[in-house]
């Protein structure tokens, strides 16, 4: 015969698990509800250091200034946030006329055939900046591929109650004159059966080209950094800085903030 003591005791436990597995069920009931972006990390955050110094925009990115940029890296699979085959980093600084990007990206079988401006790059090899000084509506899209193709627009989004991208047209017409780069390759490219090392897009973007003034410092803007790599015989990676961790890369919620130093 069980006492009164012992019948107290099971309820209490019958009472704990009951109520563990009632939170559990409606927990995993809200998180079906939940957007997927918001169980994600937050987007990424870097200080861009305020430098000066005179370059040559080369490629080769041996200026002692480049040692004290900024370091973005490494970039993960978009979607996924896996980490990526081959490493990718950006270096960035800026000083009263322009930011200056440096791109280093590791890469055995550099494929590249495109040079025109404006060319559908993305469906090769290249690298990507999305930035925008507030608006996640409409921010500028600058491209750079292997050979030195440059591809430059304005892109509006039109983003759900949810900040998700539902659609997005380009100004395809813009052109960033000021805009200075140059490639440096280290393999040969397309060309899939030697073994390349890496390639490097050094820039100079003026914000005179992004509809800006200098940057006060403390001032933060936002922005994404994307790269397309192939290899022969592998699935291509879409990859990114600031994960987005949906198809495609337009989506500016997730784009990582960029304070500028002082």
């Amino acid at each position: 015969m069980i006492d009164g003591v012992r019948i107290k005791q099971w309820a209490f436990v019958v009472a704990i698990v009951w109520s563990f597995s009632n939170c559990c069920s409606t927990a995993t009931a809200a998180e079906i509800k939940t957007p997927r972006l918001k169980l994600v990390l937050p987007p990424k955050r870097v200080t861009v250091p305020k430098l000066h110094a005179q370059i040559k925009i080369d490629g080769q990115l041996d200026e002692p200034v480049w040692t004290n940029a900024a370091r973005l890296g490494p970039f993960v699979q978009s979607k996924t946030a896996l980490p990526e085959r081959e490493r990718t980093e950006v270096r960035i600084w800026y000083d009263d006329q322009a930011l200056y990007l440096g791109w280093i990206c590791r890469d055995v079988d550099v494929q590249a055939t495109l040079t025109n401006r404006d060319s559908k790059f993305w469906e090769e090899e290249v690298v990507e900046m999305f930035i925008t000084s507030g608006s996640l509506t409409r921010y500028f899209e600058l491209q750079w591929n292997p050979l030195g193709g440059v591809f430059d627009a304005i892109i509006t989004n039109r983003l759900g109650t949810n900040g998700v991208s539902l659609g997005f047209d380009g100004d395809w017409g813009f052109t960033a004159n000021g805009m200075t780069s140059a490639v440096k390759v280290v393999g040969t490219v397309n060309k899939s059966d030697d073994q390349d090392e890496f390639w490097h897009v050094e820039t100079r973007v003026p914000f005179s080209d992004l509809a800006e003034s200098t940057p006060v410092g403390g001032t933060r803007w936002r922005a994404n950094f994307f790269r397309f790599n192939r290899t022969k015989d592998l699935q291509p990676e879409e990859l990114s800085w600031s994960p987005t961790r949906r198809p495609g890369f337009h989506e500016p919620q997730r784009f990582g903030y960029l304070e500028f130093g002082k």
